[in-house]
């Protein structure tokens, strides 16, 4: 069963049902579904289709096989190309009386071993753009890569007209993968396993979320830690020190600063570079509080990504992990407290902030929410800085939401509580909001207060 995705396979169908030619550029990091997106729009494609996903093996021979794809789907019998520049003009030419759908997937493989690919396809773009047909899709796995394509001195800069960033699936697309859940194990769900479509696909949702985590992760040598391990493995033939980078953080040294002399301590001369690698391939995010986006010295990092999340806090510094040849032993003995207590309260706080900004894109939030994320004061009394989770920016300035995830209804106590904070800090939040995710006794007043409760995220 194919799952969301509906506004990019519109674009790419729509693409081709035009009768000029048409070149789309798709990336995103690996597992995030690119192929089965342009599988998907295929299907209801009526052009002749050459499909060729990029090898890692040397130009020539990429060259070679997709050269005995293009003969044997367009029925040309023998046919040899010196290089893909005439590779190209040969396609490209072809194109002007025979209407079909060109499709190079992985292209970043290409460009890893010889970039001058890039300025060849580039260069038959600009030459047959006006009297070709062809339907040409690119896409890439390699996000620097593509983006470097996308700069403005690039030579393929302005040459797609269909440019789509595949990320993640968030919290709600996410859970049509488990729809029977009830709403809390989505959210465990959701906070162990990310957004990547296939990681969600491994989802068995006639067995316990719980047990899932156990059979999918926990397990030494589980499908998804060879999985992630292969992921880290070719990143970081791209990217020296990245397991690094990412082992710091999970460690606690978030701040910019503290991961700056860390990296430099292991010989990294440029961290800035390396953490701007580590955000385009969407594992951790950088961040600074909305009340202060300037100030430079509360720049943060943290994990964007769950699963990359979940396994470095639980599994990867875990210097028991020994013991996961019984996992539910392991679970039982050096998992379980601290995520129920500690690290689903947490996430929920940044499902929260997805859910209100889904409720903003839809309209359904008013004003219109310009800006969320954390709200950094200065705790004058006890001298140190502290932070708000949640807090959104409107036409009529910051509004705090308190999010529980405990068993318990949120009360007025609770909410005295967040009062008196805000108060004593003499902070300008116009209004308050609490989201709970077992929802409110009766006595909270439901018109002076934003309330959201669990059972709003999945409407």
């Amino acid at each position: 069963m194919f799952i969301g995705r509906t506004n990019e396979i519109k674009e790419l169908r729509e693409m081709f049902s035009t009768s000029k030619m048409e070149a789309a550029l798709i990336y995103g990091r690996r597992r995030v579904g690119k192929t089965a997106i342009i599988n998907e729009a295929l299907k209801e494609c009526n052009l002749k289709v050459i499909h060729y996903e990029c090898k890692k093996v040397s130009i020539d021979t990429n060259l070679k096989i997709i050269t005995e794809l293009l003969s044997h789907e367009l029925s040309l019998g023998g046919i040899y190309f010196k290089d893909f520049n005439a590779f190209f003009d040969y396609v490209f030419n072809l194109s002007q009386k025979n209407e079909f759908v060109l499709v190079i997937d992985e292209f970043t493989f290409l460009l890893e071993k010889d970039f001058s690919v890039e300025s060849f396809l580039a260069s038959a773009i600009d030459k047959y753009k006006e009297e070709s047909k062809m339907k040409l899709i690119i896409s890439g796995s390699y996000v620097g890569l593509i983006e470097k394509m996308l700069e403005y001195d690039s030579h393929s800069f302005g040459r797609y007209n269909h440019i789509l960033k595949i990320a993640p699936f968030n919290y709600y697309d996410s859970a049509l993968f488990y729809s029977n859940y009830s709403d809390e194990d989505k959210i465990i769900a959701y906070s162990v396993f990310g957004g990547l479509p296939y990681f969600n696909s491994l989802i068995n949702p006639n067995i316990s979320i719980i047990e899932n985590i156990k059979r999918l992760i926990l397990k030494k040598d589980s499908i998804l830690e060879i999985e992630l391990n292969q992921m880290i493995l070719e990143e970081t033939s791209k990217i020296e020190n990245l397991n690094d980078a990412i082992s710091f953080i999970a460690k606690g040294k978030k701040k910019q600063s503290d991961l700056n002399q860390a990296l430099k301590s292991i010989g990294v001369n440029d961290p800035k570079y390396l953490l701007n690698r580590i955000i385009d391939m969407d594992i951790v995010e950088k961040y600074t509080p909305i009340n202060d986006l300037s100030n430079k010295k509360l720049t943060f990092f943290r994990f964007k990504d769950n699963f990359f999340d979940f396994y470095y806090r639980y599994i990867s510094l875990c210097p028991y992990s020994y013991m996961r040849v019984n996992p539910d032993l392991f679970y039982e003995n050096f998992i379980k407290e601290d995520f129920i207590k500690e690290y689903i309260p947490y996430k929920f706080e940044e499902i929260s902030k997805e859910f209100l900004l889904r409720l903003n894109i839809n309209g359904k939030v008013k004003p219109f929410i310009r800006l969320i994320g954390k709200y950094f004061y200065n705790d004058r009394t006890n001298k140190v800085n502290r932070e708000f989770d949640l807090v959104t920016l409107d036409e009529n300035g910051y509004i705090s939401y308190e999010c529980k995830f405990t068993n318990s209804k949120i009360n007025n106590k609770v909410v005295n509580e967040e009062i008196n904070q805000t108060k004593n800090l003499d902070i300008n939040f116009y209004k308050l909001g609490f989201i709970s995710k077992n929802g409110f006794d009766a006595e909270v007043d439901i018109n002076k207060y934003i309330l959201y409760s669990l059972s709003d995220f999945y409407k």
